[in-house]
Order: structure tokens, then sequence, then C-alpha cells
């Protein structure tokens, strides 16, 4: 799904007692991720083994070739027993808009690319294909729809998670587990991802038939928790890494030279400068630069401010500031994705932010390009007075009025992606969701690369006049009503 999870495949032969299981559930095969490729792409080759990366969609220049051979193809062939069974691969043509994989990398449509290497293996007399890749769950079920030939998908890079019967943990399905997808040519192919965070491992047992069509396909993501035994000598590898990880969690990442205000009192009730720093640094995560017509290609960020959790005293510890105290501040391991939202959705989601304001909830945004103005003397539903946002399609980033009609691209938390504090409205679709990285990662990079921080409160978010007037009254209001009660008592 894009964060250490994979799928164990059992594959059977109809009428042959021979079967043969990946243990490892990748048996040697990886699909890599869209981030991935931006540090594998820069020579991070070499501590890999090879020819694990089947990839039929990436084009590799000249120059680039002489470093990654042995380590890319388009397919390859794995055996078991008597039988064979082949594996294309295929990475999200979005990936130079996700990552930075250089200039020396062609990302091609996945369904044209694919189609070529899977005739291919037809031809070595491989009738059973699966397709492995990293393009997000719409992507998987366009492939196992158009690709001729190919008998199951596993996917990735949309974290989307499939279950057929009661799940057993809190992540809702978003259909059944296999999800089959009709083909043009009349198959039934089984598409499968399972989630993130190595949560849960996924198990799907495929049935085929002598000449390689597939019967039945069957299974459910495994959630990998305490009832699942323990690999000792794994179990004695994370020991040892956590301890390493004790030493590194309190090292310096960089400094403060001012309060980072994360409490619930500032960032559950107005702008707060925590918050305006997280999101700097998910602009900053994301700078691309696509072409000559834009700078870049995002340049807005929300954050709910409930997901913020504590602040950091540029007082305590010289301003120091670690691992362990921004572990602190966003102690729930999401990931920070980017969503294509429509400019009448934003605008309802803003409305949703302040919609019981002052209650103590966690629905407020932070946000980073763009400025809010709300009044809270209106119902709820219609406080927003105005929304600007900068551009991307400009040479000196100024902010304009958002267009209720225009598509955007935003950068979000995982748990807003997935309708989380009542976005429901904000719930991604495998076609407009994409998911980034660890939050973490993301403000500890960017920390490191500034070195010093010091995030204002420069009003992003702000409140007309009428919310205080409104704020007066009712507490004028409040008190009429505690006096009166108290006279006529």
């Amino acid at each position: 799904g894009g964060w250490a999870t994979s799928v164990g495949t059992n594959i059977a032969r109809k009428g042959s007692q021979k079967d043969g299981e990946v243990s490892d559930g990748r048996n040697g095969t990886g699909d890599v991720c869209s981030r991935e490729l931006e540090s594998r792409a820069k020579g991070g080759l070499a501590p890999l083994p090879s020819n694990i990366f089947p990839f039929a969609n990436i084009k590799a220049s000249r120059k680039l070739a002489n470093n990654i051979t042995g380590y890319f193809m388009p397919f390859k062939i794995v055996h078991f027993g008597s039988e064979k069974v082949g594996i294309v691969g295929y990475t999200t043509k979005e990936t130079p808009f996700l990552s930075n994989p250089g200039q020396d990398l062609l990302f091609e449509d996945e369904v044209a690319a694919l189609q070529p290497q899977v005739d291919k293996l037809a031809t070595l007399g491989v009738n059973k294909i699966i397709a492995l890749g990293h393009s997000g769950f719409a992507v998987d079920k366009t492939i196992a729809q158009k690709v001729r030939g190919v008998d199951v998908v596993i996917g990735g890079h949309t974290n989307t998670f499939l279950y057929t019967g009661t799940p057993p943990s809190n992540e809702v399905p978003e259909g059944k587990y296999p999800f089959i997808v009709k083909s043009d040519d009349g198959r039934e192919v089984p598409v499968v991802q399972a989630y993130a965070f190595g949560k849960y491992l996924g198990y799907l047992n495929v049935v085929f038939n002598n000449e390689g069509n597939v019967i039945s396909a069957s299974g459910n993501p495994i959630l990998l928790n305490s009832s699942i035994p323990e690999d000792p000598v794994l179990r004695a590898d994370v020991d040892e890494m956590r301890k390493q990880l004790n030493n590194f969690s309190s090292q310096e990442i960089g400094k403060t030279i001012v309060y980072l205000n994360g409490t619930s009192q500032a960032c559950r009730v107005r702008e707060c400068n925590m918050g305006n720093l997280i999101c700097d640094a998910m602009i900053y995560n994301n700078i691309r630069h696509p072409d000559e017509e834009k700078w870049n290609h995002v340049s807005m960020c929300i954050v709910n401010g409930g997901g913020i959790r504590s602040p950091i005293d540029e007082q305590s510890n010289n301003g120091t500031i670690t691992l362990e105290d921004l572990l602190a501040v966003l102690p729930f391991g999401g990931t920070f994705d980017l969503m294509e939202i429509k400019g009448s959705i934003l605008k309802e989601a803003f409305e949703h932010s302040v919609y019981r304001h002052g209650s103590g909830t966690g629905e407020l945004l932070q946000v980073g390009g763009i400025h809010v103005v709300y009044d809270l003397s209106r119902s709820p539903g219609s406080r927003v007075v105005s929304i600007d946002v900068l551009c991307t399609a400009c040479r000196v980033p100024t902010y304009v009025p958002l267009q209720m009609e225009k598509t955007y691209k935003v950068i979000l938390p995982s748990y807003l992606s997935m309708g989380g504090d009542g976005y429901q409205m904000l719930k991604g679709g495998p076609s407009n969701h994409s998911s980034g990285d660890l939050d973490v990662a993301v403000v500890s990079d960017y920390i490191k690369k500034m070195g010093r921080v010091f995030p204002a409160e420069e009003g992003r978010v702000k409140f007309s006049a009428g919310s205080f007037i409104q704020a007066n009254f009712t507490l004028v209001s409040v008190l009429f009503i505690v006096m009166f009660l108290h006279f006529s008592l």
C-alpha cells in the first residue's frame, strides 16, 4: 500500500498436487513507491540485491541505464515447482510530480507499457501473470480491465483497504477482497491492496486451471496484531534497532528561537504558529518544478488542529528540537498526502472547520498557502467570508480568490483524506489521492534544512469583527440569564 505492505500469494494449479507459497510475502520481487525512486535514481542501489524490481513503464536515459542494469527489468519469471508465474511491474506515471527522480527516468502510461511485456511473457509460455505495482487503486482496476493476459493485480500507492466480511480493526473497506474486475476480454480479474504501515499482510489464494485461467480467488488481509506469533530472529533485530533508535530520538534536529504553540487552546481555536510550521514543512516537502508556467504543482496545505498535540518551548533545553519532541507534536504516525479537491468542496471543508467553533473539538484547520476569513456571528454552514489561495501558475506567487469550479492540489494529513474529524467531503477516492511521506519525517527534514525556525502567526486564519460582537453578545446573554435566575431565587 505504500508503507511496508506486501501480499503473500498462494498459487495452485487445478488437477495438480503441486502448489507453491510465497513464504516471505515477496519471493525476491518487490515494487518501489514513487518516493523511493527519488533516492534510487541518485545512486542508492548498491546495497540492494539485483533483479528484484520489475518495471514495465519506466525507461532510463542512456546516461542512467548503466547504473541500474541488473536492478530493474520489465518482468520476472518465478518458478513454483513445474509452474511458471510471470510478474510485470509498474509505478505511477505521476512520479515526477510526487517525487524527484530526475530527468533520466521517463514514466510511461501503465496500460500501454504493460501490454507488450505481458504479450512477451505469453510467447515465452507463461500463462499465469501477476501485475505488481504502485499506481493507485483506480489504475489497478484499469490494468485489470484493459491489459489482456493479466490474471491478478496487486497494487499500492492509495493504501486502499479491501476486506470481505467484518473487518478486524477500525479501517472501513472500500470493497471486497479480492475486488473483482471484469476485463474487456470477458475474464474476472482479482485486484488487491492491503492498506499501509505494515498493519496487515495481504493474503490471496488463487487457483488456475491447466490453461492458466483463474478459477477462483479468495483471501483477506491478515491483521498483524498480538495473535500473530513473532519471529524470534526478527524480534532480536528489532530490539537491536530500538536501542539505536532510542539514541537517535534524543539527537538534535534543529532549534527554535520562538515558542512553538501547539497547545489545544491555540490550535483548536485560532491560527497557531506550530500549525504554520507544519504546513510550511508540508509544502516544502512537495516543491517540484513541473513546467515553465508553474513555480510549483501545489501551494496549499490544511491540517486539523486536533492533530497537533504538543508545544515546543524555546526556553527549554536552549531551544533544541529532537525527534522525541516532534513525536509528541505528531504522535499518530500518519502521512501527509496530496489530493485534488474542487474549490466548492474546499469551501465546504472550511465551513466544517468552524461549524462548532469554541467547543474544544479538533476540526479547526491550520493552513498554508491559504488566507481564510470567518464570521462566527453567522449560522454554521455560512460562516466563511472569504478564501484566498496562493497561485501556482504564476511567476510571482500572490493570493487570489478561490474559484468554486476549479480543481486544486492540496496537501493534507492522511487522517483528513480518510474523512477524519467529520471531513467526509474530503474523503479521497483512488483517482484524486496520492499517499505521501510520514508526517514526522516531513517536519524533521524541514527543520534540519532550516537549522533554526521561528514561525509567526501571520493572519492566515482570521475572524471578522462580527465574530467577536457575537461572542460578546453571547457572554452578556449568559450573564444576564444567570443574574435573572439569581434574583428570581
